[in-house]
């Protein structure tokens, strides 16, 4: 009898063990796949991030450009001749007779007027160059957040194997911790997802502001319009910087992930990177909020 339970112990332990030892190996699977994944979409964004407009997307930049040239340069013409004219009105209103300074007052006037059409027919190739100056920004932070979630970081540290006999609330343990890792693969999934998109919106926010860039420049003749241009170059400056901090929120989010080795316990660790993760996506969101606060723009 003594031989008969041994052996069904035994054979108890092997089936145990197997089970025990396929669950591990499926959860570990999904417990490197769930950094694969953030490192994938990670890196993505960040060699999207540096890019310009152009390389982005080259048929929305021909077509961005080709209706700021034809649509909104003629109507900034439209608004410079407008204001010239008011101008000219305050101008006589100034001198009746048409003495004393008015007539270096014109010419001043007239000066600024050619400045203005200047600054119109260049305006989308001026805010380009904003945005080269925020990708200089970004370039050079960008190799801090390639690749660097979940380095040095196994299973183990948080599920250890068992040194004893294995037992049915074992596996039931096990397979709770495969479904909260299954999940969070699609959390990190969808995260991914939510950094692809807030990377194109910020593009295609770029590119909708530069399309009207000439309509502001034609604002600058007035001294109480010129805050109307004032502004959108602030605007734009904040815009074209939202990319270095988004960058700066990948190298944080890693910091953050690369303690989660002393965590210790595989619940707190899995909470941390969830955590975490959605605390990034949604802070996203508020890096055009940050940058604008900056270069105080609204």
């Amino acid at each position: 009898m003594l031989d008969i339970s041994e052996f069904a112990h035994e054979l108890g332990q092997k089936i145990l063990e197997g089970m025990y030892n396929g669950l591990y190996s499926l959860c570990n699977k999904l417990f490197m796949t769930m950094f694969d994944g953030l490192n994938n979409n990670i890196t993505s964004s960040s060699q999207t991030l540096i890019q310009t407009p152009e390389a982005w997307n080259s048929n929305a930049y021909g077509t961005v450009k080709n209706i700021a040239e034809s649509a909104f340069v003629p109507l900034a013409a439209c608004f410079i001749a407008c204001i010239l004219a008011w101008e000219l009105v305050h101008l006589l209103q100034e001198s009746n007779q048409m003495g004393g300074q008015i007539f270096e007052k014109l010419i001043v006037l007239l000066f600024t007027c050619v400045i203005c059409v200047f600054l119109c027919s260049k305006s989308f190739e001026i805010v380009m160059w904003f945005f080269k100056l925020g990708a200089e920004v970004t370039g050079n932070i960008a190799g801090t957040t390639v690749g660097t979630f979940g380095n040095g970081l196994a299973l183990d540290q948080f599920i250890p194997q068992p040194n004893g006999d294995y037992s049915l609330g074992m596996i039931f343990e096990l397979l709770g911790d495969l479904i909260l890792l299954a999940v969070g693969n699609v959390v990190i999934l969808a995260i991914g997802a939510i950094i692809y998109i807030r990377v194109a919106m910020w593009f295609l926010e770029f590119l909708i502001y530069a399309s009207a860039a000439s309509i502001p420049n034609a604002t600058w003749m007035n001294r109480e319009w010129s805050q109307v241009g004032m502004n959108y170059t602030r605007k734009m400056l904040a815009v074209a910087f939202e990319g270095p901090f988004m960058l700066l929120l990948f190298a944080l989010y890693g910091g953050v992930v690369s303690g989660i080795g002393t965590a210790g316990d595989f619940k707190q660790a899995f909470i941390m990177i969830i955590g975490c993760g959605l605390g990034l996506a949604m802070m996203m969101f508020k890096v055009g909020n940050i940058t604008a606060s900056i270069f105080n723009a609204h």
